[in-house]
């Protein structure tokens, strides 16, 4: 599988809320990048695109991509990941998910049906579309969204063919996202 699928790791972020890059914030002695990628190897080997302007990424020594067009949020990240990109099929996660498992990520693959542009997640009614399966071709769609100025990533996946699918209960908890101190230090207690 390993070289027909690329991961994209969006970094990139300001992280307001937390305050601090989220990528590298430590859980159980771990960045929580090294927690994703170490999930992520086994699928995608080193095919690993993390996407930020922060140099401290490098350390880990996978490749880092700058945005195309700065400040434009997960849409100009996907934008900037997708044309890096080399593959159809692109496994991607936000770096605010340190619990997901290479178990939940080999389902997502497998679960993608490559007739749809997107495949995002759901649990409950929440959806996110930051761990999710997006094929190549989504980059022209980002392009256009945004020249359009239309930066909204749920109003692009609306825009095209796509398919959510619901996240088996045993793994709901490895697509939480933790954007706040209190998240986290709840998390380190």
């Amino acid at each position: 599988m390993e070289k027909n699928v690329t991961a994209i790791i969006l970094a990139g972020g300001k992280s307001e809320r937390m305050g601090t890059d989220k990528g590298l914030l430590d859980l159980n002695g771990k960045p929580f990048i090294t927690h994703i990628c170490d999930a992520l190897k086994p699928i995608v080997g080193s095919n690993i695109l993390i996407i930020s302007s922060n140099k401290e990424y490098d350390a880990f020594g996978y490749t880092r991509v700058e945005d195309i067009i700065e400040n434009k949020g997960p849409v100009g990240g996907l934008y900037s990941a997708l044309n890096a990109s080399k593959t159809k099929v692109n496994l991607v996660l936000s770096v605010d998910v340190p619990f997901v498992s290479t178990e939940l990520l080999e389902w997502l693959v497998a679960s993608h049906d490559e007739t749809f542009m997107v495949t995002q997640t759901t649990i409950g009614d929440k959806t996110s579309p930051l761990v999710g399966v997006y094929d190549r071709s989504m980059r022209v769609v980002f392009g256009e969204h945004i020249a359009g100025k239309q930066l909204k990533l749920r109003t692009v996946i609306d825009d095209v063919k796509h398919q959510t699918i619901t996240v088996p209960e045993e793994w709901n908890n490895q697509v939480q996202n933790i954007n706040t101190q209190e998240e986290y230090q709840n998390l380190i207690k």
